[in-house]
């Protein structure tokens, strides 16, 4: 059995079984790669969060902990003008409980009666969104058990992969004369950057500590790729930096090859491999085919896809406790 509550605040003890349960959930999930949930992470104001207790149960051969014991934890962030009105959810469970089905048990207890004392209530968000990482099956199950609930898959990442080798070109490379790609100029350079990720429709603002390389003018650029390349990702092919993100200047739509996509990707792939990684990361959007189809030219192959769900209900998670 368990057992949730709802917090805006969380009381030092408390904290401190999330900031453990967090962490080893971090190490777990770091060799596949999955994104990492942390109690520092940037949330929106009036985020809430929902901690769920697995139960002791006195019954025989039931594998139950002697006290309860924090077994998962979904934060939930309001909704913002750019994400149309929809809310993010973020869960994960302790690796310990996996496959248990703490997240089903949840469901039915919010879900059989949404509006009792125990249940979540109402709110004026008319979508949530939850990331199921590396499409796990379970994911898609609970999705068609609950379909009554409105959760359905809405959208597709692919996780991409390419190998690097010191002193070989990138693919083909950039093309001859094509668009000049070097690094931001300065926090100035950053901030117009930034401009083109917000413009994007990403809910955060891009890593601080990001290295930014541009094209185009440093007070207005037309592209921009931001680049990770600690070796936080291990593949096949060794240890893997990240190309967190490419965007362009709005208008770019509808053509396939785009020089000024794949100028960014192999200026991105080539600071990767003079910092020593093994491999190169980035995670598209199925729909962006300009993206897609550079990406692939050079070389990039699919280790995975993220599956994103929405949940469109009058059920809403932001209860307090």
């Amino acid at each position: 059995m368990i057992d949730f509550a709802w917090y805006t605040d969380l009381e030092p003890g408390v904290e401190a079984e999330l900031r453990e349960m967090l962490a080893g959930a971090a190490r777990e999930d770091e060799e596949a790669g999955f994104p990492r949930l942390s109690a520092e992470d940037p949330v929106e104001p009036g985020t809430r969060r929902l901690l769920v207790w697995l139960l002791p149960d006195e019954r025989s051969g039931v594998d139950a902990p002697a006290v309860p014991s924090l077994a998962a934890y979904l934060r939930v962030e309001p909704p913002r003008d750019a994400d149309g009105g929809a809310g993010e959810l973020s869960y994960v469970v302790r690796p310990g409980y996996r496959s248990r089905g703490i997240t089903t048990l949840l469901l039915e207890k919010m879900g059989l009666d949404p509006g009792g004392e125990d249940g979540p209530q109402r709110s004026g968000a008319p979508v949530l969104r939850v990331w199921a990482r590396g499409d796990h099956p379970a994911a898609l199950r609970l999705s068609l058990r609950f379909r009554c609930l409105g959760i359905v898959p809405e959208r597709r990442e692919w996780r991409l992969l390419i190998p690097l080798r010191e002193g070989r070109a990138i693919g083909t490379g950039a093309e001859p004369g094509g668009p000049g790609v070097r690094e931001a100029p300065g926090a100035a350079g950053r901030t117009a950057a930034a401009a083109l990720w917000a413009a994007s429709g990403r809910r955060h603002l891009p890593p601080s500590d990001a290295q930014v390389l541009i094209s185009g003018s440093g007070e207005a650029p037309d592209g921009a790729v931001w680049i990770d390349p600690r070796p936080g990702e291990r593949t096949d092919f060794g240890a893997a930096g990240r190309l967190v993100a490419v965007a362009t200047r709005q208008g770019r739509e509808g053509r396939e090859e785009d020089p000024l996509i794949r100028a960014l990707l192999v200026a991105g792939l080539e600071r990767l491999r003079d910092a020593g990684l093994r491999a190169g990361a980035i995670a598209v959007d199925a729909r962006n085919r300009p993206l897609v189809h550079e990406a692939r030219s050079l070389g990039f192959t699919h280790d995975r896809t993220d599956v994103r769900y929405t949940l469109r209900s009058p059920i809403a998670f932001t209860s307090e406790s």
